[in-house]
């Protein structure tokens, strides 16, 4: 806390929630962003690829401190799977092989059945047109260069799967998943669970952690009014009301007294009068707390 927090406090600090159009990477998008509002460098929350489009969040000012937070906060994503085919990408942006003859199309049931299979703690692998570091080396750059790379298996949650349309060979899906999850992964494996293939050809991100498609402007027309403050993506982590009269100790980061039975778990933010002022850290033993991350 100190000099460097004290640097552009005249800065514009909050979220941006932006609708990203298909066909165009993350990055691009925060580049429109950042060039529109000069209001300095933008960190995102987590990228979408280029076929998918929806919720981007973009950070701005002291926001950036917690984007690491927003970044593992649950996703909701509405999709669509092709079956008889598979891609070597996982999804539409890849060269298609249509299984030919063509399969005899599962009935509704047997996919509902399969479906069980992708619900609640599993072991997934990412696709290898991915930008998962395997010996740190990334594998879409090593899939591009004619060496693909499978990365291990990582356990993800999957909160619910639910098949909302089916019109063979597509699939439409509602997805509620942990951070890091790859829906993509989701309909190669579905495919293969069928034993006829499947790929995503579409890919809509409606949510992460509270921030929902609603609250999301298109970034060739977002505009400084748009932010939102950082409250809103911290409403469900555990949260400390101190006083008025004691925000100057949250910044000078003296040590307050815990409620009694308040859980020491972190993370945790001080809020005051509405406002979150800091992430706090719990000492002796948790009857206790003090800044550890200035928000202001």
């Amino acid at each position: 806390m100190g000099k460097q927090d004290d640097e552009h406090d005249d800065q514009p600090r909050g979220l941006l929630v932006i609708d990203k159009p298909r066909g165009i990477t993350s990055r691009r998008a925060l580049d429109i962003v950042e060039r529109r509002l000069d209001v300095g460098a933008l960190g995102h929350c987590g990228s979408l690829d280029p076929l998918a489009t929806g919720v981007l969040v973009l950070v701005v000012g002291k926001a950036r401190k917690i984007q690491d937070l927003v970044v593992h906060t649950e996703k909701v994503y509405d999709m669509t799977v092709v079956l008889g085919a598979r891609s070597e990408t996982d999804d539409a942006e890849g060269a298609i092989e249509v299984l030919d003859p063509q399969p005899e199309p599962p009935s509704q049931e047997r996919i509902e059945e399969l479906l069980e299979r992708f619900r609640g703690e599993i072991e997934q692998i990412p696709p290898i047109y991915s930008a998962v570091k395997v010996e740190g080396k990334r594998l879409h750059r090593e899939a591009r260069r004619g060496n693909p790379v499978q990365a291990p298996p990582r356990t993800i949650t999957v909160h619910e799967l639910t098949l909302t349309r089916y019109a063979w060979p597509e699939v439409d899906l509602t997805l509620r998943c942990s951070s890091g999850t790859y829906a993509r992964s989701i309909a190669r494996d579905l495919g293969e669970a069928l034993g006829i293939g499947g790929y995503m050809s579409r890919l809509v991100r409606e949510r992460v952690g509270a921030l929902d498609l609603e609250q999301a402007h298109d970034p060739e027309q977002v505009d400084i009014s748009h932010l939102v403050g950082i409250e809103s993506a911290l409403k469900a982590f555990p949260r400390l009301n101190v006083p008025l009269e004691q925000r100057h100790l949250l910044a000078r980061g003296q040590t307050l007294r815990t409620p009694p039975g308040f859980p020491a778990d972190e993370p945790c933010f001080a809020w005051v009068n509405g406002e979150v002022v800091s992430a706090v850290t719990f000492v002796n033993g948790g009857t206790h707390f003090r800044t550890k991350r200035l928000l202001v």
